[in-house]
């Protein structure tokens, strides 16, 4: 960092989000780039936090972060089998011994977010949490951001939007997201069974929507329904009881289930959007030096399981574009881009398949819009998927 005004700090690039991508991608530049993050929640959050699936290819990202020691040392659970209800009521079991990157873990998510957080720390990025308020310009040379409580004005070549699901730096700029899936996520978290320790992952798709059910770290089990958000069934639920008695409906969920109080429900949006790569805009900011990482870029249906696992490796692709002189070099940001499209692409495709699966449900609103494509994301350029072709759920 150098002062080059009383006022203004320059950076080489600045963060906006210490979330899994943000945390990765400051260190990943650090100690060759000067890097500030900049956080709006503060650190200090406890109790468990649904998003807990890292499929086993992380691994080799965990390495290259330098923090694959300290991941193993974690308190985090390797993933068993999966158990799913999809195409057909039959149970289908699909083995972990197959996946040749290894079964994957269910992770103490706090505890997963915190090594990360920590290894920026620790690389030698500034981080600055809560703060909500800023103010975003772009002069010629170099994105500021002012601060409202001091106004310290800090300066960078690159600005990186880390902010997850909302993308709210891509919003901000009026870059266009296509994010047409109101997929919402109800959840809660039970108490296991007593000497319940197995590590299988549960899905099960219904006429309205689909379960998913694991065990999780420190003797919790996460119960999550995914539904339409305007569907009236929410308002059924307006006490935990009634979420549970739907989900007894189902055997392989009802033999995880305890009868003990759960925690309160809560909801979460769970849509697929992604930030439209293809437009002239997008390329125009991309050419000032702006980048989306993670859930900014690209926010996976959880389905997919691909969400932690996008965060990290689309940080380790966007600082391979930045060392290699993005935005400077036209065609580290032509790299970025060709690969962020192609993974958007292979992803659009397997979750078409996935949700043309269960076809007892076909005429249900539900399954019906997404087989259909709902008209959204997997009309974009860069979806070119089939419309037939049955495909073997994704595991969540």
């Amino acid at each position: 960092m150098t002062a080059s005004a009383q006022d203004e700090r320059r950076w080489d690039v600045i963060i906006l989000g210490a979330g899994p991508a943000g945390s990765a991608l400051a260190r990943l530049l650090r100690p060759s780039h000067d890097v500030l993050v900049i956080e709006r929640r503060t650190t200090g959050e406890t109790g468990p936090r649904i998003g807990e699936s890292l499929p086993g290819a992380a691994s080799v990202l965990l390495r290259k972060l330098g923090l694959w020691e300290r991941f193993l040392e974690g308190s985090h659970l390797q993933r068993g089998s999966a158990l799913s209800v999809w195409d057909t009521e039959t149970p289908v079991w699909s083995d972990a011994l197959f996946d040749p990157c290894g079964p994957g873990w269910l992770l103490d998510r706090r505890g997963f977010d915190r090594l990360l957080y920590e290894g920026a720390l620790e690389s030698g990025a500034c981080i600055l949490q809560g703060l909500r308020q800023y103010d975003i310009e772009r002069s010629d040379d170099a994105w500021s951001i002012r601060l409202a409580q001091d106004n310290l004005v800090h300066t960078a070549p690159v600005l990186v939007d880390a902010t997850g699901r909302s993308g709210a730096i891509a919003r901000r700029l009026g870059l266009p997201r296509q994010a047409d899936d109101d997929l919402l996520c109800a959840f809660t978290f039970l108490p296991c069974l007593p000497n319940d320790q197995e590590a299988t992952l549960r899905t099960c798709a219904d006429e309205n929507g689909w379960w998913y059910s694991a065990r999780i770290p420190h003797g919790k089990r996460v119960l999550a329904y995914h539904f339409d958000a305007h569907d009236p069934l929410r308002h059924q639920w307006r006490e935990a009881g009634a979420f549970l008695a739907l989900a007894r409906r189902h055997p392989i969920l009802r033999e995880v289930m305890t009868e003990s109080e759960p925690e309160s429900l809560r909801y979460h949006p769970a849509g697929a959007a992604i930030l439209d790569l293809t437009a002239s805009k997008t390329q125009a900011r991309a050419q000032q030096g702006f980048l989306a990482i993670g859930d900014a870029l690209i926010s996976f249906d959880p389905i997919s399981s691909q969400g932690l696992f996008h965060c990290l490796a689309s940080a380790v692709s966007a600082a391979n574009a930045i060392k290699e002189g993005f935005p400077f070099q036209a065609g580290a940001w032509q790299a970025y881009r060709g690969e962020m499209l192609r993974v958007a692409e292979r992803y659009l495709k397997h979750l078409a398949l996935t949700y043309v699966g269960p076809e007892r449900f076909a005429s249900f609103t539900f399954w019906a819009k997404r087989r259909e494509g709902n008209g959204d994301l997997l009309d974009r350029p860069y979806a070119s998927m089939p419309a037939s072709n049955k495909g073997e759920p994704l595991a969540p």
